[in-house]
Protein backbone atom coordinates (compact mmCIF):
# COMPACT_ATOMS: atom_id res chain seq x y z
CA UNK A 1 0.00 0.00 0.00
CA UNK A 2 1.23 3.45 -0.89
CA UNK A 3 2.25 5.81 1.89
CA UNK A 4 -0.43 8.48 1.37
CA UNK A 5 -4.18 8.20 0.85
CA UNK A 6 -5.69 11.02 -1.26
CA UNK A 7 -9.46 11.51 -1.28
CA UNK A 8 -10.68 14.02 -3.88
CA UNK A 9 -14.24 15.29 -4.34
CA UNK A 10 -15.00 17.24 -7.53
CA UNK A 11 -18.63 18.32 -7.71
CA UNK A 12 -20.24 20.59 -10.29
CA UNK A 13 -23.58 22.37 -10.16
CA UNK A 14 -25.73 21.85 -13.24
CA UNK A 15 -27.51 25.16 -12.64
CA UNK A 16 -24.26 27.11 -12.29
CA UNK A 17 -21.52 24.99 -13.87
CA UNK A 18 -17.81 25.55 -13.37
CA UNK A 19 -16.19 25.40 -16.81
CA UNK A 20 -12.76 24.22 -15.69
CA UNK A 21 -13.65 21.82 -12.88
CA UNK A 22 -13.34 18.76 -15.14
CA UNK A 23 -9.91 19.98 -16.30
CA UNK A 24 -8.76 20.33 -12.67
CA UNK A 25 -10.03 16.83 -11.90
CA UNK A 26 -8.18 15.34 -14.88
CA UNK A 27 -4.95 17.16 -14.11
CA UNK A 28 -4.81 16.08 -10.43
CA UNK A 29 -5.88 12.54 -11.27
CA UNK A 30 -3.02 12.31 -13.75
CA UNK A 31 -0.48 13.71 -11.29
CA UNK A 32 -1.45 11.18 -8.64
CA UNK A 33 -1.47 8.35 -11.15
CA UNK A 34 2.14 9.13 -12.00
CA UNK A 35 2.97 8.95 -8.26
CA UNK A 36 1.02 5.80 -7.45
CA UNK A 37 3.99 4.34 -5.54
CA UNK A 38 3.45 7.08 -2.96
CA UNK A 39 -0.29 7.81 -3.26
CA UNK A 40 -3.39 5.68 -3.13
CA UNK A 41 -6.15 7.80 -4.63
CA UNK A 42 -9.92 7.79 -4.45
CA UNK A 43 -11.40 10.55 -6.61
CA UNK A 44 -15.09 10.93 -7.29
CA UNK A 45 -16.71 13.35 -9.68
CA UNK A 46 -20.36 14.41 -9.63
CA UNK A 47 -21.63 11.50 -7.54
CA UNK A 48 -23.98 13.69 -5.55
CA UNK A 49 -24.63 13.69 -1.84
CA UNK A 50 -25.07 9.91 -1.55
CA UNK A 51 -21.81 9.20 -3.36
CA UNK A 52 -20.04 11.81 -1.28
CA UNK A 53 -21.34 10.39 2.02
CA UNK A 54 -20.58 6.78 1.06
CA UNK A 55 -17.02 7.54 -0.04
CA UNK A 56 -16.10 9.76 2.90
CA UNK A 57 -17.68 7.33 5.37
CA UNK A 58 -15.63 4.51 3.88
CA UNK A 59 -12.31 6.37 3.87
CA UNK A 60 -12.39 8.81 6.82
CA UNK A 61 -10.11 6.66 9.00
CA UNK A 62 -7.56 6.08 6.21
CA UNK A 63 -7.25 9.32 4.26
CA UNK A 64 -4.20 11.53 4.79
CA UNK A 65 -5.10 14.22 2.21
CA UNK A 66 -8.61 15.52 1.50
CA UNK A 67 -9.41 17.81 -1.44
CA UNK A 68 -12.71 19.42 -2.43
CA UNK A 69 -13.31 21.50 -5.54
CA UNK A 70 -16.68 23.08 -6.30
CA UNK A 71 -19.07 25.80 -5.20
CA UNK A 72 -19.19 26.86 -1.55
CA UNK A 73 -21.46 29.43 -0.02
CA UNK A 74 -24.20 30.00 2.51
CA UNK A 75 -22.62 27.61 4.98
CA UNK A 76 -22.68 24.64 2.59
CA UNK A 77 -20.67 22.97 -0.14
CA UNK A 78 -22.62 22.42 -3.37
CA UNK A 79 -22.70 18.85 -4.65
CA UNK A 80 -24.09 17.91 -8.05
CA UNK A 81 -27.58 17.25 -6.70
CA UNK A 82 -27.81 18.73 -3.20
CA UNK A 83 -25.86 20.74 -0.66
CA UNK A 84 -23.91 19.42 2.33
CA UNK A 85 -23.67 21.50 5.50
CA UNK A 86 -20.19 22.84 6.31
CA UNK A 87 -20.64 21.90 9.99
CA UNK A 88 -20.95 18.26 9.06
CA UNK A 89 -17.87 18.40 6.84
CA UNK A 90 -15.88 20.19 9.56
CA UNK A 91 -16.76 17.54 12.15
CA UNK A 92 -15.77 14.73 9.78
CA UNK A 93 -12.40 16.27 8.91
CA UNK A 94 -11.56 17.38 12.47
CA UNK A 95 -11.99 13.79 13.63
CA UNK A 96 -10.21 11.97 10.81
CA UNK A 97 -7.32 10.32 12.72
CA UNK A 98 -4.66 10.19 9.97
CA UNK A 99 -5.55 13.33 8.03
CA UNK A 100 -2.57 15.63 7.56
CA UNK A 101 -3.82 18.10 4.92
CA UNK A 102 -7.10 19.55 3.61
CA UNK A 103 -7.50 21.72 0.52
CA UNK A 104 -10.95 23.30 0.08
CA UNK A 105 -10.83 24.89 -3.37
CA UNK A 106 -13.95 27.02 -3.72
CA UNK A 107 -15.22 30.52 -3.10
CA UNK A 108 -14.71 32.07 0.34
CA UNK A 109 -13.90 28.85 2.21
CA UNK A 110 -12.23 30.63 5.14
CA UNK A 111 -15.10 29.78 7.54
CA UNK A 112 -14.33 26.11 6.97
CA UNK A 113 -10.58 26.69 7.13
CA UNK A 114 -10.77 28.50 10.46
CA UNK A 115 -12.92 25.75 11.97
CA UNK A 116 -10.56 22.94 10.96
CA UNK A 117 -8.43 23.41 14.08
CA UNK A 118 -7.64 19.71 14.50
CA UNK A 119 -6.25 19.24 10.99
CA UNK A 120 -2.49 19.91 10.79
CA UNK A 121 -2.42 21.71 7.40
CA UNK A 122 -5.36 23.50 5.75
CA UNK A 123 -5.53 25.45 2.48
CA UNK A 124 -8.47 27.53 1.31
CA UNK A 125 -9.70 30.94 0.17
CA UNK A 126 -10.85 34.17 1.79
CA UNK A 127 -12.96 35.55 -1.09
CA UNK A 128 -14.63 34.33 -4.27
CA UNK A 129 -12.18 32.99 -6.88
CA UNK A 130 -12.38 32.61 -10.64
CA UNK A 131 -12.87 29.09 -11.92
CA UNK A 132 -9.82 29.00 -14.20
CA UNK A 133 -7.60 30.62 -11.57
CA UNK A 134 -8.68 28.01 -9.00
CA UNK A 135 -7.94 25.19 -11.44
CA UNK A 136 -4.50 26.57 -12.32
CA UNK A 137 -3.44 27.21 -8.73
CA UNK A 138 -4.57 23.76 -7.58
CA UNK A 139 -2.74 22.00 -10.43
CA UNK A 140 0.47 23.95 -9.79
CA UNK A 141 0.36 23.28 -6.05
CA UNK A 142 0.04 19.50 -6.44
CA UNK A 143 2.59 19.40 -9.25
CA UNK A 144 5.16 21.09 -7.02
CA UNK A 145 4.17 18.99 -4.00
CA UNK A 146 4.70 15.72 -5.84
CA UNK A 147 7.98 16.88 -7.37
CA UNK A 148 9.86 15.83 -4.21
CA UNK A 149 8.65 12.94 -2.03
CA UNK A 150 9.82 14.48 1.25
CA UNK A 151 7.57 17.54 0.75
CA UNK A 152 4.53 15.64 1.94
CA UNK A 153 6.17 14.75 5.29
CA UNK A 154 6.98 18.27 6.45
CA UNK A 155 4.58 21.11 7.26
CA UNK A 156 7.37 23.60 6.53
CA UNK A 157 8.01 22.12 3.09
CA UNK A 158 4.29 22.02 2.28
CA UNK A 159 4.07 25.69 3.24
CA UNK A 160 7.08 26.39 1.00
CA UNK A 161 5.36 24.55 -1.86
CA UNK A 162 2.25 26.67 -1.30
CA UNK A 163 4.34 29.85 -1.49
CA UNK A 164 6.08 28.55 -4.62
CA UNK A 165 2.69 27.95 -6.26
CA UNK A 166 1.78 31.54 -5.40
CA UNK A 167 5.09 32.65 -6.94
CA UNK A 168 4.47 30.82 -10.20
CA UNK A 169 1.00 32.36 -10.44
CA UNK A 170 2.56 35.75 -9.76
CA UNK A 171 5.19 35.22 -12.42
CA UNK A 172 2.84 34.08 -15.14
CA UNK A 173 -0.87 33.37 -15.32
CA UNK A 174 -2.67 32.93 -18.63
CA UNK A 175 -6.21 34.26 -18.45
CA UNK A 176 -8.38 32.40 -21.02
CA UNK A 177 -10.62 35.46 -21.31
CA UNK A 178 -7.78 37.66 -22.55
CA UNK A 179 -7.33 38.14 -26.26
CA UNK A 180 -3.98 37.15 -27.73
CA UNK A 181 -2.90 36.03 -24.21
CA UNK A 182 -2.03 39.59 -23.25
CA UNK A 183 -2.22 40.79 -19.66
CA UNK A 184 -4.98 43.28 -20.37
CA UNK A 185 -7.29 43.36 -17.38
CA UNK A 186 -5.00 40.90 -15.62
CA UNK A 187 -2.71 43.67 -14.46
CA UNK A 188 -0.41 42.98 -11.53
CA UNK A 189 -2.77 44.57 -9.04
CA UNK A 190 -5.63 42.33 -10.13
CA UNK A 191 -3.38 39.29 -10.15
CA UNK A 192 -2.14 39.98 -6.63
CA UNK A 193 -5.71 40.32 -5.41
CA UNK A 194 -6.45 36.87 -6.74
CA UNK A 195 -3.34 35.42 -5.12
CA UNK A 196 -4.13 37.02 -1.78
CA UNK A 197 -7.35 35.06 -1.78
CA UNK A 198 -5.46 31.81 -1.05
CA UNK A 199 -4.26 31.07 2.49
CA UNK A 200 -2.52 28.21 4.26
CA UNK A 201 -2.93 27.50 7.96
CA UNK A 202 -0.59 25.29 10.01
CA UNK A 203 -2.25 24.00 13.21
CA UNK A 204 0.70 22.97 15.38
CA UNK A 205 -1.71 22.23 18.24
CA UNK A 206 -3.68 19.68 16.20
CA UNK A 207 -3.78 16.31 17.94
CA UNK A 208 -0.84 14.05 17.06
CA UNK A 209 0.54 16.75 14.75
CA UNK A 210 4.03 15.25 14.39
CA UNK A 211 2.72 11.75 13.93
CA UNK A 212 0.23 12.66 11.22
CA UNK A 213 2.46 15.04 9.26
CA UNK A 214 5.87 13.51 9.63
CA UNK A 215 5.94 9.98 11.02
CA UNK A 216 2.64 8.26 10.38
CA UNK A 217 3.78 6.93 7.03
CA UNK A 218 7.45 6.49 7.98
CA UNK A 219 7.37 5.39 11.65
CA UNK A 220 10.96 4.11 11.64
CA UNK A 221 12.12 7.72 11.31
CA UNK A 222 10.52 8.71 14.62
CA UNK A 223 13.34 10.05 16.89
CA UNK A 224 12.62 8.11 20.11
CA UNK A 225 15.94 8.74 21.81
CA UNK A 226 16.46 12.39 20.93
CA UNK A 227 12.77 13.29 21.21
CA UNK A 228 12.30 11.91 24.71
CA UNK A 229 15.63 13.25 25.92
CA UNK A 230 14.77 16.72 24.61
CA UNK A 231 11.44 16.62 26.45
CA UNK A 232 13.19 15.65 29.69
CA UNK A 233 15.67 18.47 29.33
CA UNK A 234 12.86 20.97 28.65
CA UNK A 235 11.07 19.97 31.86
CA UNK A 236 14.24 19.92 33.95
CA UNK A 237 15.21 23.39 32.76
CA UNK A 238 11.70 24.83 33.12
CA UNK A 239 11.23 23.48 36.67
CA UNK A 240 14.86 23.95 37.74
CA UNK A 241 15.28 20.30 38.71
CA UNK A 242 18.66 18.99 39.84
CA UNK A 243 18.58 15.37 38.77
CA UNK A 244 17.16 12.90 36.27
CA UNK A 245 13.46 13.37 35.72
CA UNK A 246 12.30 9.88 36.70
CA UNK A 247 13.72 10.34 40.19
CA UNK A 248 11.05 12.91 40.98
CA UNK A 249 8.22 10.37 40.73
CA UNK A 250 6.80 7.89 43.28
CA UNK A 251 7.76 4.22 43.00
CA UNK A 252 4.91 2.95 40.82
CA UNK A 253 5.68 5.58 38.14
CA UNK A 254 9.41 5.96 38.71
CA UNK A 255 10.33 2.37 37.86
CA UNK A 256 8.60 2.54 34.47
CA UNK A 257 9.93 5.99 33.58
CA UNK A 258 13.39 4.78 34.53
CA UNK A 259 13.22 2.14 31.82
CA UNK A 260 12.33 4.75 29.22
CA UNK A 261 14.94 7.30 30.24
CA UNK A 262 18.04 5.45 31.44
CA UNK A 263 19.79 5.57 28.09
CA UNK A 264 23.15 4.30 29.33
CA UNK A 265 21.81 1.03 30.73
CA UNK A 266 22.27 -1.83 28.25
CA UNK A 267 19.44 -3.75 29.92
CA UNK A 268 17.08 -0.92 29.01
CA UNK A 269 18.05 -0.71 25.34
CA UNK A 270 14.82 -2.48 24.28
CA UNK A 271 12.82 0.36 25.86
CA UNK A 272 14.62 2.98 23.76
CA UNK A 273 13.21 1.65 20.49
CA UNK A 274 9.86 2.18 18.80
CA UNK A 275 8.50 -1.22 19.68
CA UNK A 276 6.28 -3.38 21.84
CA UNK A 277 8.38 -3.13 25.03
CA UNK A 278 8.27 0.66 25.05
CA UNK A 279 4.59 0.68 24.09
CA UNK A 280 3.68 -1.71 26.94
CA UNK A 281 5.65 0.36 29.44
CA UNK A 282 3.95 3.58 28.34
CA UNK A 283 0.60 1.84 28.75
CA UNK A 284 1.61 0.77 32.25
CA UNK A 285 2.35 4.37 33.18
CA UNK A 286 -1.27 5.28 32.41
CA UNK A 287 -2.59 2.25 34.31
CA UNK A 288 -0.41 2.90 37.37
CA UNK A 289 -1.50 6.53 37.46
CA UNK A 290 -5.17 5.53 37.35
CA UNK A 291 -4.61 2.93 40.08
CA UNK A 292 -3.04 5.59 42.26
CA UNK A 293 -6.03 7.92 41.74
CA UNK A 294 -8.41 5.07 42.51
CA UNK A 295 -6.72 3.90 45.70
CA UNK A 296 -6.20 7.47 46.85
CA UNK A 297 -9.97 7.97 46.64
CA UNK A 298 -10.55 4.95 48.91
CA UNK A 299 -7.93 6.21 51.34
CA UNK A 300 -9.47 9.70 51.46
CA UNK A 301 -12.90 8.20 52.17
CA UNK A 302 -11.39 5.98 54.89
CA UNK A 303 -9.52 8.92 56.46
CA UNK A 304 -12.62 11.16 56.47
CA UNK A 305 -14.66 8.36 58.05
CA UNK A 306 -12.18 8.06 60.93
CA UNK A 307 -12.68 11.72 61.74
CA UNK A 308 -16.38 11.85 60.86
CA UNK A 309 -18.13 8.53 61.66
CA UNK A 310 -21.33 9.73 60.00
CA UNK A 311 -19.60 10.35 56.66
CA UNK A 312 -20.36 6.93 55.19
CA UNK A 313 -24.09 7.62 55.55
CA UNK A 314 -23.64 10.62 53.25
CA UNK A 315 -22.34 8.48 50.38
CA UNK A 316 -25.10 7.75 47.89
CA UNK A 317 -26.08 4.14 47.13
CA UNK A 318 -24.78 4.66 43.58
CA UNK A 319 -21.33 5.70 44.81
CA UNK A 320 -21.18 2.82 47.30
CA UNK A 321 -22.06 0.39 44.50
CA UNK A 322 -19.30 1.81 42.29
CA UNK A 323 -16.79 1.60 45.17
CA UNK A 324 -17.72 -2.01 45.89
CA UNK A 325 -17.58 -3.03 42.25
CA UNK A 326 -14.19 -1.40 41.70
CA UNK A 327 -12.68 -3.46 44.49
CA UNK A 328 -13.70 -6.52 42.49
CA UNK A 329 -12.42 -5.35 39.09
CA UNK A 330 -9.06 -6.72 38.05
CA UNK A 331 -6.60 -4.21 36.63
CA UNK A 332 -5.98 -6.30 33.56
CA UNK A 333 -6.27 -3.93 30.62
CA UNK A 334 -9.48 -5.36 29.18
CA UNK A 335 -11.35 -4.84 32.47
CA UNK A 336 -10.55 -1.21 33.21
CA UNK A 337 -12.20 0.65 30.36
CA UNK A 338 -14.87 2.09 32.66
CA UNK A 339 -12.63 3.17 35.55
CA UNK A 340 -12.19 6.79 34.41
CA UNK A 341 -15.92 7.49 34.56
CA UNK A 342 -16.08 5.80 37.96
CA UNK A 343 -13.14 7.86 39.25
CA UNK A 344 -14.85 11.11 38.30
CA UNK A 345 -18.05 9.97 40.01
CA UNK A 346 -16.28 8.92 43.22
CA UNK A 347 -14.25 12.10 43.59
CA UNK A 348 -17.19 14.30 42.65
CA UNK A 349 -19.12 12.83 45.59
CA UNK A 350 -16.46 13.67 48.17
CA UNK A 351 -17.72 17.01 49.58
CA UNK A 352 -15.22 19.88 49.47
CA UNK A 353 -15.87 20.69 53.13
CA UNK A 354 -14.08 17.50 54.18
CA UNK A 355 -10.98 18.10 52.10
CA UNK A 356 -10.58 21.90 52.23
CA UNK A 357 -7.76 21.55 54.79
CA UNK A 358 -5.94 18.95 52.70
CA UNK A 359 -4.51 20.62 49.54
CA UNK A 360 -3.22 17.35 48.14
CA UNK A 361 -6.62 15.69 48.39
CA UNK A 362 -8.10 18.67 46.54
CA UNK A 363 -5.43 18.28 43.87
CA UNK A 364 -6.34 14.63 43.37
CA UNK A 365 -10.04 15.45 43.07
CA UNK A 366 -9.41 18.16 40.48
CA UNK A 367 -7.15 15.82 38.51
CA UNK A 368 -9.71 12.99 38.33
CA UNK A 369 -12.70 15.23 37.53
CA UNK A 370 -11.17 17.78 35.15
CA UNK A 371 -9.22 15.26 33.06
CA UNK A 372 -11.99 12.68 32.73
CA UNK A 373 -12.45 13.16 28.99
CA UNK A 374 -8.73 12.97 28.20
CA UNK A 375 -8.21 9.95 30.46
CA UNK A 376 -11.06 8.17 28.72
CA UNK A 377 -9.69 8.97 25.27
CA UNK A 378 -6.23 7.65 26.11
CA UNK A 379 -7.56 4.59 27.92
CA UNK A 380 -9.84 3.72 25.00
CA UNK A 381 -6.89 4.01 22.63
CA UNK A 382 -4.77 1.57 24.63
CA UNK A 383 -7.76 -0.72 25.05
CA UNK A 384 -8.29 -0.83 21.27
CA UNK A 385 -4.63 -1.45 20.48
CA UNK A 386 -3.67 -4.29 22.79
CA UNK A 387 -3.02 -6.63 19.89
CA UNK A 388 -0.30 -5.88 17.40
CA UNK A 389 -1.27 -5.43 13.77
CA UNK A 390 0.19 -4.01 10.58
CA UNK A 391 -0.33 -0.45 11.83
CA UNK A 392 1.25 -1.13 15.23
CA UNK A 393 4.20 1.18 14.65
CA UNK A 394 1.85 4.08 14.01
CA UNK A 395 0.14 3.25 17.31
CA UNK A 396 3.54 3.17 19.03
CA UNK A 397 4.07 6.75 17.86
CA UNK A 398 0.66 7.80 19.11
CA UNK A 399 1.52 6.36 22.52
CA UNK A 400 4.57 8.66 22.53
CA UNK A 401 2.30 11.68 22.19
CA UNK A 402 0.33 10.52 25.24
CA UNK A 403 3.56 10.07 27.16
CA UNK A 404 4.49 13.65 26.35
CA UNK A 405 1.10 14.91 27.56
CA UNK A 406 1.46 12.89 30.77
CA UNK A 407 4.87 14.36 31.58
CA UNK A 408 3.91 17.92 30.73
CA UNK A 409 0.46 18.11 32.26
CA UNK A 410 0.64 16.22 35.58
CA UNK A 411 3.44 18.16 37.16
CA UNK A 412 2.17 17.60 40.72
CA UNK A 413 3.31 13.96 40.51
CA UNK A 414 6.91 15.17 40.59
CA UNK A 415 6.43 16.37 44.18
CA UNK A 416 5.46 12.92 45.47
CA UNK A 417 7.42 10.07 47.01
CA UNK A 418 6.80 6.70 48.64
CA UNK A 419 7.58 6.08 52.31
CA UNK A 420 7.35 2.61 53.86
CA UNK A 421 7.25 2.01 57.64
CA UNK A 422 8.88 -1.28 58.63
CA UNK A 423 9.33 -0.87 62.39
CA UNK A 424 7.62 1.16 65.11
CA UNK A 425 9.05 1.08 68.65
CA UNK A 426 6.92 2.39 71.51
CA UNK A 427 9.06 4.25 74.02
CA UNK A 428 8.60 2.80 77.50
CA UNK A 429 7.78 6.13 79.08
CA UNK A 430 5.08 8.70 78.95
CA UNK A 431 5.38 12.40 79.74
CA UNK A 432 2.09 13.93 80.76
CA UNK A 433 -0.20 13.28 77.78
CA UNK A 434 2.54 12.53 75.24
CA UNK A 435 3.68 9.17 73.94
CA UNK A 436 6.63 8.78 71.63
CA UNK A 437 7.35 6.23 68.93
CA UNK A 438 10.54 5.63 67.01
CA UNK A 439 9.89 4.81 63.38
CA UNK A 440 12.16 3.00 60.93
CA UNK A 441 11.29 3.71 57.32
CA UNK A 442 12.52 3.38 53.77
CA UNK A 443 12.01 5.28 50.56
CA UNK A 444 12.12 4.79 46.83
CA UNK A 445 14.52 5.29 45.18
CA UNK A 446 17.05 4.53 47.91
CA UNK A 447 19.82 6.66 46.42
CA UNK A 448 20.16 10.42 46.92
CA UNK A 449 16.77 11.38 45.60
CA UNK A 450 16.45 15.17 45.25
CA UNK A 451 13.19 15.34 47.19
CA UNK A 452 14.62 13.46 50.16
CA UNK A 453 17.08 16.06 51.37
CA UNK A 454 16.87 16.19 55.14
CA UNK A 455 14.95 12.92 55.38
CA UNK A 456 16.22 10.36 57.87
CA UNK A 457 15.41 6.66 57.85
CA UNK A 458 14.64 6.94 61.57
CA UNK A 459 12.19 9.42 63.09
CA UNK A 460 10.66 10.14 66.49
CA UNK A 461 6.89 10.40 66.15
CA UNK A 462 5.08 11.99 69.12
CA UNK A 463 1.34 11.89 69.75
CA UNK A 464 -0.86 13.02 72.61
CA UNK A 465 -3.74 11.34 74.37
CA UNK A 466 -6.05 13.83 72.70
CA UNK A 467 -5.01 12.69 69.20
CA UNK A 468 -7.98 11.33 67.32
CA UNK A 469 -5.98 8.44 65.95
CA UNK A 470 -2.40 7.36 65.42
CA UNK A 471 -2.01 7.06 61.68
CA UNK A 472 1.36 5.35 61.84
CA UNK A 473 1.36 1.57 61.54
CA UNK A 474 4.04 -0.98 60.86
CA UNK A 475 4.14 -2.01 57.19
CA UNK A 476 2.13 1.02 56.10
CA UNK A 477 2.82 2.63 52.74
CA UNK A 478 2.51 6.42 52.53
CA UNK A 479 2.68 9.02 49.82
CA UNK A 480 4.56 12.06 51.03
CA UNK A 481 4.46 15.42 49.29
CA UNK A 482 7.40 17.78 49.14
CA UNK A 483 6.95 21.53 49.04
CA UNK A 484 9.47 24.34 49.05
CA UNK A 485 8.65 27.07 51.55
CA UNK A 486 11.07 29.90 52.18
CA UNK A 487 13.79 27.92 50.40
CA UNK A 488 13.26 24.98 52.75
CA UNK A 489 12.10 21.52 51.73
CA UNK A 490 9.01 20.52 53.69
CA UNK A 491 8.05 16.83 53.55
CA UNK A 492 4.55 15.86 54.69
CA UNK A 493 2.72 12.54 54.71
CA UNK A 494 -0.08 13.30 52.29
CA UNK A 495 -2.01 10.03 52.18
CA UNK A 496 -1.91 6.48 53.57
CA UNK A 497 -2.21 3.96 50.75
CA UNK A 498 -2.48 0.86 52.92
CA UNK A 499 -3.86 -1.73 52.44
CA UNK A 500 -4.10 -0.99 48.72
CA UNK A 501 -0.32 -1.09 48.37
CA UNK A 502 1.93 -3.48 50.29
CA UNK A 503 5.71 -3.20 50.59
CA UNK A 504 6.68 -6.86 50.63
CA UNK A 505 10.30 -6.10 51.50
CA UNK A 506 9.27 -4.34 54.71
CA UNK A 507 8.95 -7.78 56.35
CA UNK A 508 12.32 -9.08 55.15
CA UNK A 509 16.03 -8.43 55.46
CA UNK A 510 15.67 -6.08 52.46
CA UNK A 511 13.57 -3.64 54.49
CA UNK A 512 15.54 -0.69 53.14
CA UNK A 513 14.53 -1.52 49.55
CA UNK A 514 10.87 -1.00 48.71
CA UNK A 515 9.03 -3.55 46.58
CA UNK A 516 5.37 -2.69 46.08
CA UNK A 517 2.40 -4.88 45.29
CA UNK A 518 -0.98 -3.28 44.48
CA UNK A 519 -4.44 -4.63 45.25
CA UNK A 520 -5.56 -6.14 41.96
CA UNK A 521 -8.98 -7.19 43.25
CA UNK A 522 -11.06 -8.52 46.09
CA UNK A 523 -12.08 -12.08 45.24
CA UNK A 524 -15.61 -12.22 46.67
CA UNK A 525 -16.36 -15.94 46.52
CA UNK A 526 -12.96 -16.83 47.92
CA UNK A 527 -13.02 -13.97 50.46
CA UNK A 528 -9.44 -13.04 49.66
CA UNK A 529 -7.36 -10.14 48.39
CA UNK A 530 -5.19 -10.65 45.32
CA UNK A 531 -2.15 -8.40 44.99
CA UNK A 532 0.07 -8.04 41.94
CA UNK A 533 3.64 -6.75 41.70
CA UNK A 534 3.92 -3.19 40.43
CA UNK A 535 7.02 -4.16 38.48
CA UNK A 536 6.47 -7.75 37.38
CA UNK A 537 8.54 -7.85 34.18
CA UNK A 538 11.39 -9.85 35.69
CA UNK A 539 9.33 -12.01 38.06
CA UNK A 540 8.22 -15.57 37.46
CA UNK A 541 4.50 -16.32 37.52
CA UNK A 542 4.64 -17.61 41.12
CA UNK A 543 5.95 -14.29 42.46
CA UNK A 544 3.89 -11.92 40.32
CA UNK A 545 0.83 -12.32 42.55
CA UNK A 546 0.20 -12.71 46.27
CA UNK A 547 -3.05 -13.96 47.79
CA UNK A 548 -4.19 -12.78 51.22
CA UNK A 549 -7.09 -14.77 52.77
CA UNK A 550 -9.45 -12.57 54.77
CA UNK A 551 -10.15 -15.50 57.06
CA UNK A 552 -7.69 -15.19 60.00
CA UNK A 553 -7.40 -18.97 60.33
CA UNK A 554 -6.54 -19.43 56.65
CA UNK A 555 -4.10 -16.55 56.87
CA UNK A 556 -2.34 -18.18 59.83
CA UNK A 557 -1.86 -21.32 57.76
CA UNK A 558 -0.14 -19.49 54.90
CA UNK A 559 3.05 -21.24 53.88
CA UNK A 560 6.26 -19.77 55.22
CA UNK A 561 7.70 -20.25 51.75
CA UNK A 562 6.31 -17.45 49.62
CA UNK A 563 3.30 -15.92 51.36
CA UNK A 564 4.78 -16.24 54.83
CA UNK A 565 5.70 -12.57 54.39
CA UNK A 566 2.01 -11.71 54.51
CA UNK A 567 1.67 -13.41 57.91
CA UNK A 568 4.38 -11.17 59.30
CA UNK A 569 2.84 -8.05 57.79
CA UNK A 570 -0.59 -8.94 59.11
CA UNK A 571 0.68 -9.65 62.62
CA UNK A 572 1.71 -6.00 62.97
CA UNK A 573 -0.33 -4.10 60.41
CA UNK A 574 -3.84 -5.43 60.99
CA UNK A 575 -4.38 -5.64 57.26
CA UNK A 576 -7.64 -7.50 57.69
CA UNK A 577 -9.07 -4.91 60.07
CA UNK A 578 -8.24 -2.12 57.65
CA UNK A 579 -9.92 -3.78 54.70
CA UNK A 580 -12.90 -4.69 56.87
CA UNK A 581 -13.28 -1.00 57.76
CA UNK A 582 -13.24 -0.01 54.09
CA UNK A 583 -15.84 -2.66 53.26
CA UNK A 584 -18.12 -1.55 56.08
CA UNK A 585 -17.98 2.09 54.94
CA UNK A 586 -19.21 1.26 51.44
CA UNK A 587 -21.64 -1.53 52.33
Amino acid sequence: MAAEYFVGIFENDNQNPLSYLEDEYSAIDGLLLSNKDQFTKEIISNKGVDGFIDKVKELTNDMTVFHFSGHQGGGTIQLSDEVFNNKGLINILNNAPKLKMVFINGCSTDAIINSLDNVPIVIGTTTPVYDHFAKTFSERFYSLLLNEEENINSSDLIENVFLQAVGFQQGYYKDPEEKDNQRGSMAFEELNKKLDNYVIKINKEAQDFDQRVIYNQIPDAYPIYSGFKKLEQEIIKEEKLDDKLYKYYPYFLCIHLYKLSDYDNDNNSKYQKLGEERYRTTRKILNEFLKFLKFSAYSIIWSISKEHPDFSSQLSPEVKTVLRENLKISWQLNDQDRIIEDLALIYSNIPDKYIENYPFWQELKECAVENQKDFQYVSDFFFEHTDQNQSSKQQYIKAESYLRIFLKRFRFLRTLGIESIYDVFYYQFKYKSERSYFINKSFYPIDSRPLLQGFETGEVFTVTDSSTMIDINVHSVYVYKTEIKEDQLINNRAINLSPFYLDINSASVAADKIKLYYLDRYHVSGNKLIYEAVDSDNLDEENKKITVPLNPILLENQSINGNGTIKLIESKKKLLDHFKTIWEIIS
